[in-house]
């Protein structure tokens, strides 16, 4: 039954996607990072990522919802 309701809000709500806001270093231009992550814990990998180079700045992870058809 709780994988029925689970199913069901999927599909009128969507999946909860994440994506990581990038910066570059030494400019004012913010971008998404190339990515869209289905979890949380893969966005935060992908931020650990990011803060290791010396291009870009992690900016912020935001959440959405993706009804795909």
């Amino acid at each position: 039954m709780k994988r029925l309701i689970q199913e069901i809000a999927t599909f009128v709500l969507g999946t909860r996607c994440y994506a990581v806001i990038i910066g570059e270093r030494g400019s004012d231009r913010y971008d998404i990072a190339s990515q869209i992550h289905f979890t949380k814990a893969s966005a935060e990998e992908h931020r650990r990522r990011i803060e290791q180079t010396r291009t870009f700045v992690y900016i912020t992870t935001v959440s959405f919802r993706w009804r795909r058809r």
